[in-house]
């Protein structure tokens, strides 16, 4: 089983941090499919007038209005929803399952606020990723490679990787491959539903989020109670 990892948000605790932090998860039962439908999708993007230097993601599309390297003979410069929508709606009509966690920084325990970002991210990380992991014989995970480890403490794959094979008592294939949206589809298509699912908490803006709710096994929410 693919499973495509992404995250939207920080685990910083400034007053410019975010509110949220999520962590999504997009699993194919046809990886083929679900590349072509999104290497189909960038390559309308860029023929609609997009830089080819910038990636494809969806806060770049979002922003495209007030971003200047976004020249102003892009379509949809103007309107950045339009393909926003249209690729969600095409990753729909895709055979897939989405898992995400969404964690209300402002409830977390303030000695945990202490801790290095990538402890913080290995251990939300966790959460989602065990379980679903316990439904497959086999994992090839891909994580976007900008995902922070900045800590000298166990890295990211050795714990997940731990965790996992702990949790099932036993050894099972774990791949893990800390990869670049450019040349991994899955990690595209991932980044669009963490953007969507952050949008939803952050700004109150469902519009994107609400496309994809069929599809979406398992919404967890963390530090959500007083």
């Amino acid at each position: 089983m693919n499973i495509y990892q992404d995250e939207s948000g920080d685990l910083g605790f400034k007053n410019s941090s975010s509110q949220y932090f999520v962590v999504a998860l997009l699993c194919p039962q046809n990886n083929k499919h679900l590349s072509n439908v999104t290497r189909k999708f960038k390559g309308d993007v860029i023929q609609a007038g997009w830089p080819k230097s910038l990636e494809v993601k969806a806060h770049n599309l979002y922003t495209a209005k007030s971003n200047p390297d976004i020249p102003i003979t892009y379509k949809y410069k103007n309107t950045p929803e339009i393909p926003i929508f249209t690729y969600l709606n095409r990753l729909n009509n895709c055979d897939i399952e989405i898992e995400v966690i969404v964690v209300k920084k402002s409830k977390i325990n303030a000695g945990l606020k202490t801790l290095p970002y990538g402890i913080l991210f290995n251990y939300f990380s966790k959460q989602v990723l065990i379980e679903r992991m316990m439904r497959c014989d086999e994992v090839n995970l891909y994580v976007d490679e900008t995902n922070k480890q900045n800590h000298q403490e166990q890295h990211f794959d050795g714990y997940i990787k731990t965790s996992a094979l702990l949790e099932r008592k036993q050894y099972f294939p774990i791949n893990i491959e800390h990869g670049n949206s450019n040349v991994i589809h899955g990690i595209s298509a991932v980044d669009f539903v963490s953007w969507s699912t952050f949008r939803k908490y952050e700004k109150n803006d469902s519009r994107f989020f609400d496309i994809l709710k069929t599809k979406i096994n398992n919404c967890k929410t963390f530090y959500f109670s007083d």
